[in-house]
């Protein structure tokens, strides 16, 4: 693991952030006037009528995965930038028949550099393996936000639904979206839209190329932020995507867990050799 980035501090980081946004939740809740109403929609009574509270709810959930996604980036980019990964018969070959040097000396340097690269390849197993969770974390969040906030907003229009065909002119045909009150768009529908919107991160717009979706529905692009926001989801998985293809070419060897001594390499080649 990285000296600046410990799981102890990562963890206080986590804990740091889901604390101050529950003092936020604790001192709106007993002030006389809910001042989150003025930063979120829905209402803040209580009872059945605290639809602003459950907006509130799924922004923690969207910070917690994003402080997540940056705890598997702060593990695994390290692991990256590194050198090349160690092969050992390349590192005896570089060792062996060099002058000046003792076989205490090249032990010492083919264990040292060995042991680095059996610790770079683990914490990059475990940076891989916090980004995949974060990313899975933020898709559930993107949901959660999406969903409460178009309960909390029922005459809102987030989505669109495609209209008539309309041509413009004579060389360019466009298509009408309809706006869509939010309270008429069911919760199978913002399921089925934040699949489409999944799949266009990780396929890179494959299936919005192809016609291929899965939702009636589509962002409204006259709601400029909530367009912002789904732009922001796809490229943060769509990174998530890239930097797991990066990580398996540049770490595509696995040390063996048994130790091994640079006389133990030595013993094959020289038989190759004969």
């Amino acid at each position: 693991m990285p000296k600046r980035f410990t799981g102890i501090r990562l963890l206080l980081v986590f804990v740091g952030i889901n604390l101050a946004m529950f003092l936020m939740l604790v001192t709106s809740m007993t002030s006389a006037h809910p001042w989150l109403s003025h930063i979120l929609p829905g209402r803040f009574e209580t009872g059945t009528d605290s639809s602003g509270y459950w907006v509130f709810f799924a922004l923690v959930l969207l910070v917690d995965a994003v402080t997540v996604f940056i705890a598997g980036l702060a593990v695994m980019l390290p692991a990256m930038m590194e050198g090349a990964p160690l092969n050992e018969r390349r590192l005896t070959r570089h060792l062996v028949d060099r002058a000046g040097m003792s076989d205490e000396t090249k032990e010492a340097i083919f264990v040292a550099l060995r042991e680095d690269a059996v610790n770079s390849h683990t914490q990059l197993l475990v940076g891989r393996a916090i980004l995949l969770a974060g990313a899975i974390f933020l898709a559930c969040a993107f949901f959660a936000v999406v969903l409460t906030c178009a309960r909390a907003t029922p005459q809102g229009e987030m989505f669109a639904k495609p209209g008539i065909v309309a041509v413009e002119t004579e060389s360019a045909v466009g298509v009408d979206l309809v706006p869509v009150k939010n309270g008429d768009v069911r919760t199978r529908q913002i399921v089925e839209y934040t699949v489409d919107q999944v799949a266009a991160a990780a396929a890179l717009n494959a299936p919005a190329i192809y016609g291929i979706r899965f939702a009636p529905v589509v962002n409204n692009l006259k709601l400029p932020l909530f367009t912002h926001f789904v732009f922001a989801f796809r490229t943060i998985l769509g990174f998530t995507l890239v930097l797991f293809v990066i990580s398996f070419l540049r770490r595509p060897q696995r040390p063996k867990r048994e130790k091994k001594t640079i006389a133990s390499v030595e013993a094959p080649l020289d038989e190759q050799k004969k």
